[in-house]
């Protein structure tokens, strides 16, 4: 019993040495400036401080070193023994911080560019134009990662993403819009031949995703269509599956111009009613801090580009 109460106490005793006693971070730069200056007002003004605050920070330290660091002369200031020797330990580690967060700073700066993406939109429209920003950009590593999920930036190491809605975005999010979304029903040729106006619709199967529930509702809506059960029909978990069971046959499912031009171009799928606007868009995301990042304005002026120039084609239906 005593040889388990021996050990716990060695173990606190350990733990408590492992803790650092560190002095209060925030007071060492002023110490740094003030012991450069030998003045709190002129320290004061070159960190954008009041001298108050200058002042009470230096007494912090130094009740925590438990040594007095100035002299406070009648209208100037002396370094004590104590703050000279503390002086170059200071600076040491002021500079060790500075390189290390330059070098952090500079490797994110350099490091690739990462994307965050809705993934149907990824696979259908994103990934095969990659190609033309790649050759273009070569010495730009770019990274994939599909959600649909609210994006944490710092957390996740995610440069911009790739979303779809319309203001307000969070806090600290910029903005880029770069499409216009435009929503309506496609579905096999086959089908679609049977179709010769939306009324028809009622007579086939609607096709639905849990990720867009308001599709249809949106789209009858916006197309003036009153006679249509919104609510029938067949339900997938996510979107590519959808389209899949639209180029097989089993029903009319809605979807963006975007995500379906490929299947358009190829006669897998037909857009018997064309397509409306939706109201939303699709915008490239981006926190503030690094809004001026090269990587990052690359790719903004890149996808700007490819819209304007016409490689997000308008297919004619």
């Amino acid at each position: 019993m005593a040889a388990s109460i021996d050990a716990a106490i060695n173990f606190d005793d350990l733990r408590r040495l492992a803790k650092r006693r560190l002095p209060p971070l925030k007071a060492l730069p002023a110490f740094e400036e003030a012991a450069r200056l030998l003045s709190f007002s002129a320290a004061a003004r070159e960190l954008n401080l009041t001298h108050g605050a200058i002042s009470r920070q230096m007494k912090a330290l130094e009740t925590h070193l438990g040594v007095r660091l100035f002299r406070r002369l009648s209208r100037r200031l002396e370094l004590t023994e104590a703050g000279a020797a503390f002086l170059p330990a200071t600076r040491s580690a002021l500079d060790g911080l500075e390189a290390s967060a330059a070098r952090l700073s500079a490797a994110a700066r350099q490091g690739p560019l990462v994307i965050a993406c809705l993934p149907t939109f990824m696979m259908r429209w994103l990934i095969p134009r990659l190609y033309d920003f790649n050759a273009r950009h070569p010495s730009i590593d770019v990274r994939l990662s599909a959600s649909s999920a609210p994006v944490d930036f710092a957390r996740e190491g995610v440069d911009v993403a790739i979303r779809i809605g319309a203001p307000p975005w969070p806090e600290g999010i910029e903005a880029q819009a770069f499409m216009n979304e435009e929503i309506g029903p496609v579905c096999s040729p086959a089908l679609a031949a049977r179709l010769r106006r939306p009324a028809d619709l009622q007579h086939h199967p609607l096709l639905h995703t849990e990720t867009r529930g308001d599709a249809w509702p949106d789209w009858l809506g916006r197309s003036k269509t009153t006679t249509i059960d919104a609510t029938k029909g067949q339900r997938f978990e996510h979107f590519y599956f959808l389209l899949e069971a639209a180029v097989a046959g089993l029903g009319v499912a809605v979807a963006p111009r975007p995500l379906v031009m490929e299947d358009l171009k190829l006669g897998r799928l037909v857009a018997p009613f064309g397509f409306v606007r939706s109201g939303r868009q699709y915008c490239l995301l981006y926190p503030t801090e690094v809004a001026g990042l090269a990587k990052v304005r690359t790719f903004r002026a890149w996808i700007g580009r490819a819209r304007k120039s016409g490689q997000i084609e308008r297919i004619r239906v």
